[in-house]
Parts: structure tokens; sequence; C-alpha cells
């Protein structure tokens, strides 16, 4: 990091020895060790408007030895002035950029451990679905089995009920035959008394009539 820093800066002082102050471009960056001094005009005589932190951005409006500058402070105030050319560079100093590196590293870490932390909890969501899904593939499983088997068991139902239906019809069926059959040998049984009492009758009928002749004969 600190040789990427050193050519950075060998790259800046190459340039300002190839190129005027007039093509600087429109950002900069105290450069002083400590802080700059911002102000109103283009010599140390004119007043200080700001003091302006080590590493800080500047927008440059007019480049010459004395830089005509716009500053942003950290409360997100705007002040114009002028700054000497040997305080600002066109890249941040060496410490600052180094912080600035730092920071992002930081951030870049951080995002890291984020992503990494997501990937695990990706990771451990994809185990619970395939689980899930696991569980679900069996109870599935179970219940196309058990359904299945309420089929098969409500036609042995059906199959059972009709069976007692056509039972009970059969049962009901010999119910009637049967009082049909005792109906009939009531009729029968009343029929063959009554040939019985007509035959006893007649029966007594002539055998007092024969013994009325008889006695007609020995009668003088």
């Amino acid at each position: 990091m600190k040789r990427t820093c050193h050519s950075m800066i060998a790259a800046f002082f190459l340039a300002m020895i190839l190129f005027p102050a007039a093509t600087w471009a429109a950002k900069a960056y105290v450069s002083d060790p400590k802080e700059t001094s911002l102000r109103a005009g283009p010599a140390e005589k004119y007043k200080v408007l700001a003091t302006i932190p080590s590493g800080s951005s500047l927008e440059v409006l007019k480049p010459a030895e004395w830089i005509q500058v716009r500053f942003v402070g950290p409360g997100g105030e705007t002040k114009e002035g002028w700054v000497h050319n040997s305080a600002v560079a066109a890249y941040p100093p060496e410490n600052s950029f180094i912080k600035e590196l730092q920071a992002e590293n930081a951030q870049i870490n951080e995002k890291l451990a984020s992503l990494e932390k997501e990937k695990v909890d990706f990771v451990q969501r994809e185990k619970d679905l395939a689980e899930k899904l696991k569980k679900s593939e069996t109870a599935y499983e179970t219940l196309k089995s058990g359904a299945t088997n309420f089929v098969k068991l409500k036609e042995e139902c059906d199959a059972v009920k009709s069976a007692l239906v056509s039972a009970e019809e059969n049962t009901q069926a010999l119910i009637q035959e049967n009082e049909d059959l005792k109906f009939s040998a009531r009729i029968r049984w009343f029929i063959a008394g009554a040939i019985v009492l007509l035959f006893g009758w007649l029966l007594g009928w002539l055998t007092s009539r024969n013994q009325k002749k008889h006695r007609s004969q020995y009668t003088f």
C-alpha cells in the first residue's frame, strides 16, 4: 500500500513539473501536514475566512500562485477564498490517502463480512427448505398411501353395505315367505278340520238313519 502511495505522490510531482498550474484539475486537496488558511484575497495580507484541515477536498475555481477555491465545511457550509498553491496538491496527503484507503478497506471488509453472513444465512435457509421439502414429500407419500387405503376401505365398506342391504332384502323375503307358509298351513288345517267335521257329521247322520230303519223293520 505504501509503495502505491509513493508512486502516486511521485506521479503528482512529475505532473507538477511537466504541466503548469493553470492545467490543474478542478479538484485539489490540502497537502499541508497541519492545516491551511482560506483567505479573502490572493495574499497573506487578506483576512482569514476559515482554517481548512489537512487532506480536505477543495474545488479549484481559478488556479495561480494563489488558488481561488470553494470549500465545503463539515457542517455543509460553503465558503470561497484563496489558498497558496504550495499548500495544495492534486492528490490528498499520504496519511490522509492511507486513512481513506483504510476506511474504504474497512467498508469493503464490513460488506464482505455482511455478504459472508448472508451467504451463511442463505445456506442455512437452503438446508431448512430442503429439510422441509423432504418432510413435505414424506407427508405427501403418507397422505397418498392413506388416501389409497381410504379408497380401498371405502370400496370395502360400500360392498359390505350393499351385501347388508341385499341380506336384509332376502331376510324380509324369507320372513314374508314364512308368513305366507304359515297362513297357507292354517288354511289347510282349517279345511282339513272342516272336512273331518263334515265327514263326522255325515257319518253320524248316516248311522242315525240306519238305526231308524232297523227300528222301523222290527216294529209290528
